[in-house]
Parts: structure tokens; sequence; C-alpha cells
């Protein structure tokens, strides 16, 4: 299928539109929250499948310092074969994922998120990180763990699903929004400050990456319903809004 010159424009003008939207509109007794409805929960749990303590003790990884490292950083999509370590993804996901507190339908964490409502969800596919199995994992906000939740995953799915991007890849980190966490409070104002919240996970995890000599490139182009149906996702009211590949660079 493909659109009329007429439909890329009036497309173009709709995702214009959901770049700015009106504060004014906003009414908070229009809102779920201001409706007296019942809050979301802020993290997602998964009560079957393997739970993995991640290492916290890696604050000495890296002694770079922080210019070094924003002024170093580089999409880089080609990898060596080498693992990455288990510190090294604890590392990783910790200046990532990690939450400082929960509290009654907040959250506060390394990313910053509006509203503290935290919406997003990590998931990563383990495909080459020393002693962990080959599948797909999910970091629980809680805990500050790793669960395994789908240990038969065929590689080529994974590389299907992301448009053959998997190549020596150490780990695909995908992550999803629940967006009604957000729209809670924020109802049509919500969606701007989700891609923003992604962003802000990916530039973490980007210099994080560059930090212990990994390298990293962010994804927007993936096939959406694949990488939704691989996490089992519905689509709707969770799905994938941004996925990365982080591995060893070549030396």
């Amino acid at each position: 299928m493909k659109y009329t010159e007429k439909e890329i424009n009036e497309l173009i003008k709709v995702y214009r539109e959901s770049l700015k939207p009106n504060w004014n509109l906003l009414h908070t007794e229009q809102t779920p929250r201001g409706k007296a409805l019942e809050k979301p929960s802020i993290y997602k749990t998964y009560q079957e499948g393997e739970v993995i303590e991640l290492n916290q003790d890696i604050a000495n990884l890296s002694n770079r310092t922080l210019d070094d490292i924003i002024m170093s950083r580089r999409s880089i999509r080609k990898y060596s074969k080498d693992l990455i370590s288990f510190d090294e993804l604890s590392y990783l996901l910790k200046l990532t994922c990690d939450i400082r507190q929960i509290g009654n339908g907040f959250a506060l964490g390394v990313v910053p998120t509006g509203g503290a409502r935290n919406t997003l969800e990590t998931y990563f596919y383990a495909n080459n990180v020393e002693g962990l199995n080959k599948g797909l994992y999910h970091y629980q906000k809680d805990t500050k763990n790793i669960r395994l939740i789908k240990k038969d995953v065929d590689p080529e799915s994974v590389n299907d699903s992301t448009l053959g991007q998997l190549r020596d890849t150490g780990i695909v980190v995908f992550w999803s929004t629940i967006p009604y966490r957000s729209e809670y409070r924020y109802i049509f104002t919500a969606h701007k400050m989700i891609a923003m919240e992604a962003g802000h996970a990916s530039q973490n995890l980007y210099l994080a990456a560059e930090s212990i000599d990994c390298g990293m490139v962010a994804i927007a182009a993936y096939d959406q319903s694949k990488v939704d149906k691989l996490l089992e996702l519905d689509g709707e009211d969770e799905f994938v809004v941004y996925v990365a590949t982080v591995g060893k660079k070549i030396k």
C-alpha cells in the first residue's frame, strides 16, 4: 500500500500536532486522575521465569570523564564477537533503568519522566552475554533484578523484527510504553512526554555503553507488529517505542 501525496501531507500534519499539545486545554477534572479513578501500577511484574540478581557493586567499571564520554559517543552498528560481561550488563541496566523511589502512583529514577509517571518498561534479548543464557529478559523495577521471560527464542525472529540488525550484538534492548500511566494524569498531552522519556533512556544507555568501551545504536526503524509479538505485548495498552543494540567495539 502506498499513500497518496494528500494522505502523506495529512499524516505529517497530524504527527506535527502531536509534538505541540495545547496545555491550556488540559483540565484536571477531565483526566482519569481528576475523576478519582484507580491509579495505574507504575511497574510491571511477571510471575514466572528465572530471576537473576544483577550485580550492584559496579561503580568502578569506568574512570572516564563525562566530557570525554559525550564527545566520543558515536552510533555503532557492527560489533565484535566478544561477550558483554555480566558486570557490564548490570552497569548498563543500572544507569538506564534504576529506580530510586517508588511511591503511590509515581517512581523516581535515573531517567527523567513527565510527572514521575515512568511509562517505560525495559526488555532485552541476551545474545552474547557472559554467564547468561540466550533469551528475552525483563528488568524488574521493584527489585532491580531481571527475569527470564522467554528462553526458546529464535535469533532469526529477533533479527527479523529489528529489520536485520541483530548481527553480533551483545544485547538488543526493547523499551515499551504503557501510555495510560501518563494519560491518567495528562490525557492528550501525555504522548510527547512518552517520546521524550524514551529519548532520555536511550541517551543514558548511549553514555553508559561508551563509558565502558561498548558500542550502541538506537533504532527507530523496526517492525512494530513483530517486536510487539516477540515480547507478547498487546500493541495497544503496551507496545514498543524504541529499540537499541549494544555490543563490544571492534578493536
